[in-house]
């Protein structure tokens, strides 16, 4: 029992009187004053108020602060440029005992590809280079999201090491040689040339990637190159919050024109950017603000519906100066455009009007918020009219900039959906800005009206991506005859599948029969085909997705889209069944030919019939 516990209710109003009393008397005596001490100037901090930007001077320690904010990088087995050994004669491959997946269009049997046909296999900078912080490079976005936004990889994987692309480049240039493979889309990192985004180039950069387009070219090998693969420096961020920023829009041009002016005369395809659509889907996630602390909020944006926006505008901005400057200023030899990324839809119900509708919506919101190179440069009336104020005007200067900044068509088509129609109709919801499908207002589902799915499912952790060959033919079709018919010509820039439960697998023989994937490019290149000879849809190129397994972004590395397997030890590469009947399938439809080369596909000794 406590002191105070053994007091009377009258000990208790004494004790309280005689505090009063004390209080009373201390309340004559003045309260102290503190002054300043000389040379010495005081301001209220507040963290939540940042707007203004951060600037640095480009020196190595900011360098390694920017790391520091990244944390610790895994260091791969190989840290030095490797000098290619001979690639073998002829590779293992499928059909002693299980033939390739055969045709799907019999009936185009006699068709070929025109000889101008571009193809090849792709991947993107951070995906497969590794090297993470090795000569020079300064850290992107996805170096702090994979290390300090915690689980938002699903495996806790990172972009550290990965293939090792960075070293190993000359080998895997040598194996796409000997296999007859005319053309590699890779991205290029943004930080390896400008560490901070802007200001001084990374001469250990430059000097990297000049070996690369080097090698390709010694090699016959063309480039299809990517200026932005979603690997935005991390100080653009610190500085002034990145894509949510006008600022960014002058930083990407003056990266893209020193790249485009340094290459051009051997790069015939310059993508600007990889799939704008991200914004949506990955961007508006972004780690921003004092929730997670990873970098300021600038403008108040912590991410969601406004993020979107802003990054949709300025990345459309970004393009258009570049591809104006591209043709007009710089004079440039080849063809430029941005990759797009979008999957077909058709109505569940075609006899239902809000089905029909959640079709144009869902198009809408995906591939028309980046259509405005082939209309008037403008945002569409649906657009506006969803999205009301929120949605920024563009100047009109800014839509001459626009419109016609696209010189082909680039999709990544991956898989097709039944469009639905959500409960309550699509007005209700464009209407109401809280309402949870806003602002796309329609509903999609890989299941047919009976319940049975669409096709074969992919991976689990892609739920998303199911094979449907016949929605790639219908899809080009619907781009170029009804969406955008100022079209001139398609690029299918990327198609790809992830085999079911191939990140589980620890046996090499299990995973180089990988059936689904052979099956998924085998169907969708017959489709391509069909939709050239009887659709008269004027595609006139198509990549592969990947050129091995690799990071794949918030699904980490357990995800495989690889048409070659690594060991992630070793660091060996393996093609894998889907390699020869992709190879296969160029060797008898023709298309361009790797310089040197006896026909598409590589000579028959590497890739038999």
């Amino acid at each position: 029992m406590s002191k105070f516990q053994r007091l009377s209710s009258a000990g208790v109003l004494l004790f309280i009187s005689n505090a009063i009393a004390r209080n009373s008397w201390n309340s004559s005596v003045p309260s102290p004053t503190f002054a300043l001490p000389s040379g010495y100037s005081t301001k209220v901090y507040n963290v939540s108020a940042a707007a203004t930007t951060l600037t640095y001077n480009y020196s190595d320690e900011e360098l390694a602060m920017l790391w520091n904010q990244v944390g610790k990088i895994e260091v791969g087995p190989i840290t030095t440029t490797v000098s290619p050994t001979p690639e073998p004669s002829a590779y293992p491959r499928p059909g002693v005992m299980h033939p390739m997946v055969p045709s799907y269009e019999p009936s185009l049997a006699s068709d070929k590809l025109p000889k101008d046909f571009v193809w090849g296999l792709a991947s993107s900078a951070y995906q497969i280079e590794g090297a993470a912080r090795d000569e020079g490079k300064g850290p992107s976005i996805w170096d702090l999201i994979a290390h300090r936004d915690y689980g938002a990889v699903a495996d806790n994987s990172t972009g550290d090491v990965v293939a090792s692309h960075y070293w190993l480049y000359k080998q895997d240039f040598a194996r796409l040689a000997n296999l007859g493979i005319p053309y590699f889309s890779p991205s290029f990192s943004w930080p390896r040339f400008f560490p901070f985004g802007n200001g001084p180039v990374n001469e250990q950069g430059v000097a990297h990637y000049d070996d690369v387009i080097a090698s390709m070219v010694a090699l016959g090998i063309k480039p299809a190159v990517t200026l932005f693969h979603w690997d935005t420096p991390l100080a653009l961020f610190n500085s002034y919050g990145a894509w949510t920023d006008p600022r960014i829009v002058d930083d990407f041009v003056s990266y893209a024109k020193f790249v485009i002016s340094r290459y051009d005369e051997h790069v015939p395809i310059w993508y600007t950017f990889n799939e704008p659509q991200y914004c949506n889907w990955q961007y508006m996630y972004y780690p921003a603000g004092n929730d997670k602390g990873n970098y300021p909020a600038y403008h108040g944006i912590t991410g969601g519906l406004k993020a979107r926006i802003a990054c949709s505008h300025y990345t459309i901005l970004a393009h258009a100066k570049v591809a104006k400057w591209y043709h007009e200023e710089f004079k440039g030899k080849g063809r430029i455009t941005f990759k797009n990324s979008g999957n077909y839809y058709e109505a569940r119900n075609k006899s239902s009007a809000a089905d029909v509708d959640a079709v144009a919506r869902n198009y809408e919101f995906v591939l028309g918020w980046f259509g405005g190179c082939w209309r008037d440069g403008d945002y569409s009336p649906m657009l506006k009219q969803t999205l009301g104020d929120m949605l920024p005007e563009f100047t009109a200067e800014e839509l001459d900039l626009i419109k016609g900044s696209c010189d082909f068509f680039a999709i990544d088509p991956y898989t097709g959906y039944l469009a639905t129609s959500i409960e309550g109709g699509s007005a209700a919801c464009a209407s109401n800005s809280s309402h949870p499908d806003f602002p796309e207002c329609a509903g999609s589902t890989s299941l047919g009206a009976d319940g049975f799915p669409l096709g074969p499912a992919a991976d689990n952790d892609v739920s998303w991506l199911y094979s449907t060959p016949v929605a790639v033919r219908r899809f080009l079709s619907v781009i170029t005859k009804e969406l955008f018919p100022t079209v001139g010509d398609i690029v299918v820039s990327e198609f790809g599948f992830a085999e079911p439960f191939e990140g589980d697998q620890n046996s090499l023989s299990t995973i180089l029969w990988d059936l689904r994937r052979a099956d998924y490019y085998q169907g969708y290149l017959d489709n391509i085909l069909a939709s050239i000879v009887e659709d008269g849809v004027n595609v006139t190129g198509a990549f592969g997705w990947a050129i091995f397994d690799n990071f794949e972004w918030f699904e980490g590395s357990h995800t495989r889209f690889g048409l070659q397997y690594y060991n992630q030890t070793s660091l060996e590469r393996y093609p894998k069944a889907s390699m020869f009947q992709f190879l296969d399938w160029f060797k008898q439809k023709g298309g361009a030919v790797l310089a040197g080369a006896g026909s598409a596909g590589g000579n028959a000794s590497e890739i038999s019939g």
